[in-house]
């Protein structure tokens, strides 16, 4: 790759940019067939911004977030509102994750930023959260691929090795 002017950068960058996004591939969503098409960069901000917000609720209209940006018409133009989110966040799992998986494919995210995503979702849907959404999904444990056992989320003891909780002691010393 040759060095570039700074022109020629800008140049190259604006032509990128004016460039007719066309549609990648296609997607139905409620029975209705659509078009997922890669987001600007404000939109994937949007779509950080809310996956990365403190309050779980909002934290967990990421994925429906990421799908409302990326499925569209034909034309490019939205299907959804910002105000859908939450309609599209009322899905199955069944039926949004393997979209928002796709999705995320879609707009960059190869399988090492996916886990990463996936990983970094523990502190909104906790560890047992977490594992039921990579089963739901096909993701591959992120314990498992290291040859560990999935933990606990009280402890740092696997989950196997727990058992029942103990019962609290009774009043008066007797057990």
């Amino acid at each position: 790759m040759k060095d570039m002017t700074a022109q020629e950068i800008k140049k190259a960058i604006v032509e990128k940019a004016v460039q007719k996004r066309k549609p990648v591939e296609e997607a139905e969503i409620f029975g209705i067939k659509g078009h997922l098409f890669k987001s600007s960069v404000a939109e994937m901000e949007d779509w950080r911004r809310l996956s990365n917000d403190e309050d779980p609720m909002k934290a967990r209209m990421g994925p429906a977030k990421l799908v409302q940006i990326s499925f569209r018409d034909i034309g490019g133009n939205r299907v959804f509102e910002d105000l859908d989110v939450t309609l599209i966040g009322g899905m199955t799992e069944d039926q949004i994750y393997p979209l928002y998986k796709r999705c995320l494919q879609i707009n960059g995210y190869g399988i090492e930023a996916a886990e990463a995503i996936l990983k970094n979702l523990r502190k909104t849907l906790g560890i047992a959260g977490l594992y039921d959404l990579l089963a739901s999904i096909n993701a591959p444990c992120p314990n498992c691929a290291n040859g560990t056992k999935p933990m606990s989320s009280k402890s740092s003891t696997s989950a196997s090795d727990t058992g029942p909780p103990e019962a609290p002691p009774k009043p008066g010393g007797q057990s």
